[in-house]
């Protein structure tokens, strides 16, 4: 099959025809979602999370999907009316579904634009937490074959930010609310994401992990090397380079599979160099891009998110990463690692938050691309 040419987007392209790979994980969430499980993935920023969602919405006919974002709420209000939104502009939402949000909000019609979208006065004294569970339910009326299936991207950054706002016990009831719709509806289906570990918003917020244990996690992870290997390629001829296997080969390497440094490398490349790319061009170019710093915004939030996660454990997290890290990504005993209750806590969290995996009593690096880069950052090596 001719591979078509993708233009490099880095953390920007939605088009789901450019989306390549994942093949696996979406017939495993594929399978899930129609047996009735709810799905939780908790990958890392630039993972492609969000992208994956929007192809499967695009892809998978025999859900109705409805994906929210919720970056940048603040409130449980916001948190209604950003859902409410969402729902409202998908056109093909059920009549009778649309009818029932006219019946709650002011400025529903999606014909009319008299505003924005508010609570009618019945319901007023009416708690932000029990009209979502109006407007959520409200999907089970869809009488079609199609699956409803709810998408929220960035729930752990909302529920943080909540908390901050209005106090730990509205972002509870708020997650409280939640994992009772997923379980009081039973014909739609959930996916929940973010790139803020959901284990530290649990703790400070003094909840247990039980609001979300009724959640499967799928993990995403790196693209396999067959996948690596197409989306290389067609970034490649996005930028009008020839396949050449050598280049391509150290693009997977750097990388690690990851599908954003792909993008990242490649559209630097394509800016760079006009001439033919070699594979010492590809490393370079990796290596430019962790040493500038106006090129690695890109990635500092993988640095700068442990302060606020860790707190006063940043130098026992540190130290541990330290000490796992190896050229070769060899496992290392959890022994050497863990001294007391705080250092065992803080391995925990750098595997949740996928810095780490476990393997029986040993751990590595989870990612030898992310490994790399933060050990590059720190000086524990330098340039290979």
């Amino acid at each position: 099959m001719e591979l078509q040419p993708i233009t490099p987007q880095p953390g920007s392209d939605h088009d789901p025809a450019n989306f390549v790979g994942r093949a696996e994980i979406t017939e495993r969430a594929r399978k899930r979602l129609q047996t009735g499980s709810n799905l939780l993935l908790t990958d890392p920023r630039r993972m492609g999370k969000t992208f994956w969602m929007r192809t499967f919405a695009a892809r998978e006919h025999s859900f109705h999907a409805y994906f929210i974002d919720y970056e940048g709420t603040t409130t449980v209000d916001a948190f209604l009316i950003k859902t409410t939104e969402s729902l409202i502009r998908d056109r093909s939402l059920p009549e009778r579904a649309r009818k029932q949000l006219e019946t709650i909000f002011d400025n529903s019609e999606v014909t009319l634009s008299k505003g924005p979208l508010t609570v009618k006065s019945y319901f007023q004294q009416t708690s932000p937490h029990n009209l979502l569970k109006k407007v959520l339910t409200s999907l089970e009326n869809d009488d079609t074959d199609a699956i409803p299936l709810v998408m929220m991207d960035e729930v752990p950054m909302a529920i943080d930010n909540i908390a901050k706002h209005e106090g730990a016990m509205s972002a509870e009831k708020l997650l409280q609310t939640l994992r009772a719709l997923r379980q009081g509806t039973s014909k739609t289906r959930w996916i929940l994401t973010g790139s803020v570990g959901f284990h530290h918003v649990l703790r400070r917020i003094s909840t247990t992990q039980g609001v979300l244990n009724d959640l499967n996690s799928l993990p995403l992870g790196p693209l396999p090397n067959s996948e690596a290997e197409e989306l290389a390629s067609r970034l490649l001829l996005g930028v009008e380079q020839p396949l050449i296997e050598s280049v391509i080969d150290e693009l997977i390497k750097v990388s690690g599979g990851i599908p954003f440094l792909l993008h990242k490398v490649v559209n630097t490349l394509g800016e760079q160099h006009g001439n033919v790319i070699t594979p010492t061009h590809v490393r370079e170019c990796f290596e430019d891009l962790i040493d500038d710093p106006d090129e690695f915004n890109w990635f500092e939030h993988y640095l700068t998110r442990m302060p606020s996660n860790y707190g006063t454990r940043l130098r026992i997290a540190e130290e541990i990463l330290r000490m796992t890290v190896s050229e070769d990504n060899t496992w290392v005993s959890t022994d050497l690692l863990i001294s007391d209750d705080e250092a065992d806590i803080t391995l925990e969290d750098l595997i949740k938050d996928h810095y780490l995996e476990r393997r029986g009593l040993s751990v590595r690096w989870r990612y030898p691309a992310l490994q790399y880069i933060w050990a590059r950052k720190k000086g524990v090596w330098d340039r290979r």
